[in-house]
């Protein structure tokens, strides 16, 4: 009987053994392959940002001496950042260095076109030579070091505020980038100027009846044309009627007052020596020439120092300010 009953199931066994088994080997698919022409471009590594900068900041040479300012609290070698409004609607950017001594005269710093503030008057140290931070010690008064010792001192109980700032399309200050000099970079750069002589004499602990101009290039000429009220003096390098105002009628307006005006300049820099020599020297218009063609700034790169420039600086300051 048992037989009888494998031999009925027989058939749905082996069914269930073939259902069971395997799968048949098949080969493998080909690996996929890209046409010859096709080329593989990792993605772009992303780019950096740059590392922030910050505006190149003035600190004096520390002074052997210990320092003791006794005059007034509100000192301080660094600049305070400002801002210079312009008649045609722009807020230029200017740094304020005030002197360890109320009331004292304002210089207005006027750098040269396709420079900034930061970059002209720091590498010159003229700054801490002009605030001339008083100092004590046995041998006091002790220098205010400046053009690594080029300049002269400065008297003791002298000092000067210093306003500094960029053009407009310059350094820190809004406006148009030039590439060269057109009429509207002229009138815009003389606006600048005239608005910087106008803050200066808004400033604190500042004597608006004494300010001075020192200017490169197109600041040279920019100190010059501007100087009106409150401005007694001028120091010039380097000037070319280059904001398209002529320099000798200028010169003689402001001479004329009773004003010194100086003008520096090299003998084979372009028409800077006949510039400064269009207007005979009087009592208080006085030129300087120099061999070469150094222009500008590179008058006040310690290095680059003429002899003489710092006591020719010095004596007009002293003029501007005791006239």
């Amino acid at each position: 009987m048992l037989w009888k009953m494998a031999e009925r199931l027989a058939p749905f066994v082996f069914l269930w053994l073939t259902a069971c088994q395997p799968e048949a080997n098949f080969p493998a698919p080909a690996p996929l392959t890209l046409p010859q022409s096709a080329t593989y471009t990792p993605p772009a590594a992303p780019t950096p940002l740059p590392a922030p900068t910050r505006r190149a900041t003035l600190t004096p040479e520390p002074s052997q001496t210990p320092i003791n300012i006794t005059v007034t609290p509100f000192w301080s070698p660094l600049g305070e950042r400002i801002t210079i409004p312009t008649e045609d609607g722009l807020e230029l950017v200017g740094y304020y260095y005030i002197a360890p001594q109320p009331n004292s005269p304002v210089v207005v710093l006027m750098h040269q076109f396709g420079s900034n503030q930061a970059q002209a008057w720091p590498i010159t140290e003229l700054i801490p030579w002009l605030q001339n931070m008083p100092v004590k010690g046995q041998n006091a008064p002790t220098a205010t070091l400046s053009a690594q010792g080029k300049l002269p001192l400065l008297p003791e109980g002298v000092h000067f505020n210093v306003l500094t700032f960029d053009f407009r399309g310059h350094g820190e200050s809004p406006g148009p980038v030039f590439a060269y000099l057109t009429d509207e970079a002229r009138r815009g750069y003389l606006l600048d100027a005239r608005a910087a002589y106008a803050r200066a004499a808004t400033l604190p602990h500042a004597d608006p009846q004494r300010i001075l101009g020192i200017g490169t290039s197109i600041g040279a000429d920019a100190v010059l044309n501007a100087c009106g009220k409150g401005c007694v003096g001028v120091f010039a390098i380097s000037p070319g009627s280059h904001l398209g105002l002529d320099w000798a009628e200028n010169a003689r307006r402001v001479s004329n007052t009773a004003k010194p005006v100086r003008c520096i300049y090299s003998f084979n820099d372009g028409n800077t020596a006949a510039t400064c020599t269009s207007l005979p020297v009087t009592a208080y218009y006085r030129i300087a020439g120099y061999e070469g063609k150094k222009h500008g700034q590179d008058f006040l790169v310690p290095r680059k120092m003429e002899a003489g420039f710092g006591q020719i600086l010095l004596d007009f300051l002293l003029a501007a300010i005791q006239r």
